[in-house]
């Protein structure tokens, strides 16, 4: 299992967070969107730690035909920022976004 350690160490101890807890946040947010599947089964969602200490999420997502990709992809992309930052309380998170398909 891979942490992101958490740099705000307090008296209280320091804070580990497992790498898939990234990853349920995320697929439960894309489930609100309407219109935009997962694209590649279990591979759809890779999230890394960088050289910066940077969460990186990568998705590969399909898009039903008829919406506008940029606006979807901004809307996926502060969705996820924002749930993260509700949730665990820092938003120090790069969302990657590679739109695979269009359903028609």
């Amino acid at each position: 299992m891979e942490y992101y350690v958490v740099e705000k160490k307090n008296n209280l101890g320091e804070q580990y967070i497992e790498l898939s807890v990234f990853q349920s946040i995320t697929t439960h947010e894309m489930s609100k969107i309407e219109g935009v599947d997962f694209d590649g089964g279990k591979g759809a969602v890779n999230v890394e730690i960088n050289d910066h200490n940077q969460v990186v999420i990568d998705l590969n997502i399909c898009i039903d035909y008829g919406l506008n990709v940029g606006k979807v992809v901004t809307q996926i992309q502060s969705e996820i920022v924002n749930a993260i930052d509700r949730y665990i309380g820092f938003r120090n998170v790069k969302v990657n976004i590679n739109v695979n398909k269009i359903k028609f």
